[in-house]
């Protein structure tokens, strides 16, 4: 059932139930109105009659008698019937001898009274000199009856079919809008991510559109995404694996150093190969929907401490410094871990050899920030993208991931990953706030 039909029916049962609602009080009340106004027009003719014949001399009663009933009104073509009779019962005059039938046991007041022709409605009025009974036919109280109840129920009823039809049409202009929505959305392809463009659509309509683009914005996007991952993916998983494989061909056709030197290659690539697979198994952890809890409490200082000696095992490059009064709560200690081994190992990678690197590490009320310094100037125009999954400058080593799931990390957790350049350093600052949204 359309909207428009459910309006129009919903509207048209408020009004059918109003209409027969008022419908039975008015043929109730109509009913009891006419029977009392019969009745009472019965009963004032009957009185008039007997004040007119009290007044008659009896020996020009027989003769003035026709005149009277005429004047009177009483007569079959009026709807009304008299029966003027003695006290004893015999009739003395009667406008309706044929069908109506003569009962001397009649008593004062109202009643009804059959007879082969009909039913009648009667009032009897007992005087000194006469019986006087004044009647009408119940048929003819129905008819009346139906005539006015038709006159009365018609006109609403008509009025009500043709409200309905007015509506019908009211309606289906006031929800135009929400079938331009259902036209926009209908004609849409399964593959269709474009925003729903309306003109002047309705105030109540606004969120509902704006949430549809919206959402179909972050499918575009995650869908660009997820293409570009695929095929990022598959190429950086390919070159080592291509080369594991020709290493190994060339290992199994030569002997000695040579053998051994293909085979340390094959071992490089396959390091490689592992690397990457490791990248994208915490991107696909840190991508996870998973909800934000309160993780236990770690201490800032043993984490940096551990991550620097992994680091600087080699060389005495990188120095350190931490200011944490307190315990951490608002990330994980192993995703803090990631992301100061990815910054360190992009620092060792593209800073000039034999530079110092610089980690400070700064816990306080409202945030923990992780700032890596280097010597090193990147373009301004590659700022932007460093931070982008598989992006690589020229030909350097990596798969393009580290700085990727740090700015991951970041998101996750309601923080940020600021790359930029200071004079001759380059400088990433990863924070997060302690306090995070749920």
């Amino acid at each position: 059932m359309s909207l428009r039909l459910r309006l129009t029916v919903l509207v048209a049962a408020v009004f059918l139930g109003f209409w027969l609602i008022a419908s039975v009080w008015m043929i109730s009340g109509l009913n009891n109105k006419l029977e009392v106004n019969f009745d009472q027009r019965l009963r004032s003719t009957a009185f008039m009659l007997g004040n007119i014949l009290a007044h008659v001399p009896k020996d020009a009663l027989s003769k003035s008698l026709p005149d009277i009933i005429n004047a009177s009104g009483v007569n079959t073509e009026k709807g009304l019937t008299c029966q003027i009779s003695s006290l004893q019962g015999s009739i003395i005059a009667s406008s309706n001898s044929q069908s109506f039938p003569n009962q001397p046991t009649l008593n004062q007041g109202f009643s009804y009274l059959s007879s082969e022709q009909a039913q009648w409605r009667t009032f009897t009025l007992i005087t000194v000199q006469y019986k006087i009974t004044i009647a009408d036919k119940v048929a003819e109280r129905d008819v009346l009856y139906h005539d006015l109840l038709i006159s009365i129920l018609i006109p609403p009823a008509l009025a009500i079919f043709v409200a309905l039809v007015l509506l019908w049409f009211a309606i289906g202009t006031g929800i135009r809008p929400i079938n331009l929505l259902i036209h926009a959305l209908e004609k849409r392809g399964s593959h269709d991510l474009e925003p729903i463009q309306l003109n002047q659509p309705l105030k109540e309509l606004q969120p509902l559109i704006t949430s549809q683009n919206a959402l179909m914005a972050r499918l575009a996007k995650g869908i660009s995404r997820e293409k570009h991952f695929t095929s990022n993916a598959a190429h950086e998983l390919r070159t080592p694996l291509a080369g594991i494989l020709a290493q190994i061909q060339l290992a199994e056709l030569t002997q000695d150093a040579t053998q051994q030197k293909a085979l340390g290659q094959a071992k490089k690539s396959a390091h490689r190969l592992n690397a990457i697979l490791d990248n994208l198994l915490v991107l696909a952890h840190v991508d996870a929907d998973t909800p934000l809890n309160i993780t236990e409490p770690w201490k800032l200082e043993s984490l940096i401490t551990t991550v620097v000696t992994e680091s600087n095992n080699n060389s005495a490059r990188l120095t350190y410094s931490i200011t944490a009064s307190q315990p951490v709560y608002c990330i994980p200690s192993a995703m803090l871990t990631i992301v100061c081994r990815n910054l360190l190992d992009n620092a060792f990678k593209y800073s000039k050899a034999n530079t110092p690197i610089i980690l400070a590490a700064n816990l306080t009320a409202t945030a923990l920030k992780i700032t890596i310094s280097n010597h090193a100037h990147i373009n301004p125009a590659d700022l932007t993208n460093m931070a982008t999954r598989f992006w690589r400058k020229g030909t350097v080593n990596g798969a393009g991931l580290g700085l990727s799931i740090v700015a991951s990390i970041a998101e996750k957790y309601q923080g940020s990953l600021i790359l930029k350049n200071d004079n001759a350093l380059f400088i990433a600052e990863f924070t997060v706030p302690v306090k995070i949204n749920s």
